[in-house]
């Protein structure tokens, strides 16, 4: 258990890296590395690859900046963190969040907005089911890079990618303004 009278300050930050701790806005850069690198991939797996962990990272933004939301601010009397009604009232527009009450410390957001529900159905496809299916749907790689399997009926990647990270920049500037 945590007592204020033994714990020493000057230790924990001798110890601390603080190089290790990111930055608030390393969930936004990791969505921007992996999008900026899978639209300059025209070999078709790594390209599917970069899908992947674009994907993960965009639905990671959104669970990650949504636990934050609940513990932005501390009251300085009790110390007790308090909800950025603010930031929530953003995110809401775009993911339903549920926060566990049991466990506050986990919470759940699930796509609400026809770009979101897409997002986060094709990386649970991807995540629990099987690795993306990624077709060749013209010579202009890889804006020609398609979702699915069956011709003529796939899905453009990039597009939907560059409205999630649209999407993922706005809301973070929202948030943060």
């Amino acid at each position: 258990m945590f007592n204020i009278d033994t714990f020493d300050l000057n230790d924990w930050f001798s110890r601390c890296d603080m190089e290790s701790v990111s930055d608030w806005d390393d969930k936004l850069k990791e969505c921007e590395f992996f999008f900026n690198s899978l639209a300059i991939e025209t070999e078709r797996n790594k390209f599917r690859w970069l899908v992947s962990a674009f994907l993960n990272s965009a639905y990671s933004f959104f669970e990650s900046t949504a636990l934050t939301a609940y513990f932005r601010y501390t009251d300085p009397e009790s110390g007790e963190p308090y909800e950025d009604i603010e930031g929530l009232a953003v995110l809401r527009k775009h993911v339903k969040i549920t926060q566990n009450q049991n466990n506050p410390d986990y919470v759940k957001t699930t796509g609400l907005t026809p770009i979101t529900k897409q997002l986060y159905e094709i990386r649970k496809k991807n995540t629990h089911h099987c690795s993306l299916s990624i077709m060749v749907a013209g010579a202009s790689l890889p804006e020609d890079f398609h979702f699915g399997n069956m011709r003529g009926e796939g899905i453009p990647v990039m597009p939907l990618c560059r409205e999630a990270l649209t999407l993922i920049q706005k809301v973070y500037a929202e948030i943060n303004a």
